[in-house]
């Protein structure tokens, strides 16, 4: 992130992901090394999300907002790599590209429950 003032928002987000980051490691450090070696293309995904997030000069406000809304980010991120075979997460212009399709599924989704309680479906 950016060096000098952060928004609210910008520091619930890195702790909220440095706090992920560091129970994953200490899970990944607990595991055998079969598990560990079996897991390596998990741990780098984690590791370069953890840069972007520490290291990524300007994030934009809807990628803040929308990892701000979901549990675990860096799972949640995962799961959406897996999903969508095109995503990549080498540099940081990838990683911000899969933030983009993140924040548009949620968008999608709030579109999806706002249009339910219109209909008077509660969710």
């Amino acid at each position: 992130m950016k060096r000098g003032m952060y928004s609210d928002n910008e520091r619930k987000l890195f702790k909220k992901v440095d706090n992920e980051h560091e129970l994953f490691k200490y899970k990944m450090l607990s595991s055998t090394p079969k598990e560990i070696y079996d897991n390596c293309n998990i741990i780098k995904f984690y590791e370069c999300i953890y840069e972007y997030f520490r290291y990524e000069e300007i994030i934009a406000e809807k990628h803040i907002k929308s990892c701000l809304k979901c549990g675990n980010v860096i799972a949640s991120l995962y799961e959406l790599y897996i999903e969508y075979e095109y995503l990549r997460f080498s540099t940081f212009a990838e990683i911000a590209e899969l933030l983009d399709v993140f924040a548009g599924q949620q968008e999608k989704q709030q579109n999806i429950d706002d249009g339910l309680q219109e209909d008077g479906i509660n969710i």
